[in-house]
């Protein structure tokens, strides 16, 4: 074999580990698992129905790059819903203490998306909600502003006042209206958006809310009005009041 020829070969044995990455790219679909903490966080606020779920993807083939996450929520008597995330919530490090504790410090992004790594298996706390609610809500609560801007402007703002108008009596009625969680079975379906192909795996949960539950979560209704109360007419303009808002933190199975 001459000279030329070895080279000529080695050259292209050089390249075959690449070409094998590719048509192995090509042709391997990559594979995504969704992996969930044993409990969600469910709530109700001023951001309405509220689910806030612990996650983590499994990933196998290659990465993929997501652009959203939502999930169908349909409660045992058939009603459905549909959140989608909102913020994420990144671990960035731990902080040890001299009672040799690991304080977490985290972060909320607010993503446009997600990679997710063959190689790394990360943790994000994510936050959901309800699209549908946002929108109706955004029709009261631009009525709402437009009366504040225009009490402004005329230098006749009188908070009590504005929250007795019938735009802000409206948006708060709304909102109470919109509470939506019941006593019984919820099973969550994940859907994740991407431009990239892939199989999704285990993405089917389940919770259960007890009538107890359903009970605590619905007196946060009765601190909508104090909330805005507080932005618009706090008594004390000094201290800022903190509400106390219900959270429930069901059990979360997988569906097999």
């Amino acid at each position: 074999m001459k000279v030329v020829e070895f080279l000529a070969i080695a050259g292209a044995m050089a390249w075959l580990p690449h070409l094998i990455s590719f048509f192995r790219d090509l042709f391997t679909k990559p594979v995504v698992s969704i992996i969930t903490a044993k409990t969600t966080e469910v709530g109700f606020s001023t951001f309405g129905p509220i689910l806030n779920i612990r996650l983590a993807f499994s990933v196998k083939n290659r990465d993929v790059t997501i652009s959203g996450i939502h999930f169908h929520l349909k409660h045992e008597s058939g009603e459905t819903q549909s959140f989608f995330w909102q913020g994420v919530i990144q671990e960035l490090f731990r902080l040890k203490t001299p009672d040799d504790e690991q304080i977490p410090y985290e972060k909320e992004h607010n993503v446009l998306a997600i990679k997710l790594l063959e190689k790394d298996v990360e943790e994000r706390l994510i936050r959901f909600q309800e699209p549908k609610y946002h929108e109706n809500k955004d029709v009261y609560e631009s009525k709402a502003f437009k009366k504040l801007i225009h009490l402004r402007e005329t230098n006749t703002f009188d908070g009590d006042e504005f929250l007795r108008s019938e735009e802000m009596k409206d948006l708060i009625q709304y909102i109470k209206q919109a509470f939506s969680w019941k006593h019984g079975k919820y099973e969550i379906t994940f859907q994740i958006e991407s431009y990239d192909k892939f199989t999704l795996t285990d993405n089917k949960y389940e919770f259960f809310l007890s009538p107890l539950d359903v009970e605590a979560l619905e007196k946060n209704r009765d601190l909508i009005e104090p909330s805005y109360r507080e932005t618009f007419a706090p008594e004390d303009a000094e201290s800022k009041l903190e509400f106390n808002w219900n959270w429930r933190y069901p059990a979360l199975k997988k569906v097999i």
